[in-house]
């Protein structure tokens, strides 16, 4: 593989790991069918509603959860579900980089949150391998 000149732009993108993909959808689709019969025996409409919501969760598990980092010319891309920042590169600051340790930090990792008062924004599909950087309004991502 060649490395890209400077008018290329990097991507990277990173998907729930295969088990947890495989178990959250499993549980959110037995849930989905449990509901849906506790609907229909017991013409409960709501519950109707909680069984399309499982049923998004499970196609959540598999299409949408998903964080992408792009660098092109002028800025890097961050995106995950529902949310997206533009930094324009001369804003990128203090980068470090993690290596993968191969301990995941926990069994539930949501792809995008905010920490210390707002000032991190965390995006996450599990594992503890990192790039770190700021930008110049001094918020970290």
């Amino acid at each position: 593989m060649t490395p890209p000149t400077e008018t290329e732009s990097l991507r990277f993108a990173e998907r729930l790991p295969g088990w947890q993909r495989w178990s959250g959808s499993l549980i959110f689709a037995i849930l989905a069918v449990i509901i849906a019969v506790v609907a229909v025996i017991e013409s409960l409409w709501g519950f109707y509603l909680v069984a399309v919501a499982l049923i998004f969760a499970v196609v959540w598990c598999w299409r949408l959860a998903l964080i992408t980092v792009a660098v092109d010319d002028g800025a890097v891309i961050l995106t995950g579900p529902a949310w997206k920042r533009v930094v324009p590169q001369q804003d990128v600051h203090d980068v470090s980089v993690a290596p993968d340790n191969g301990m995941n930090l926990g069994l539930v990792n949501w792809p995008v949150t905010t920490h210390e008062h707002g000032s991190l924004t965390r995006l996450n599909m599990g594992g503890s391998a990192a790039v770190t950087f700021s930008d110049s309004n001094g918020h970290r991502y």
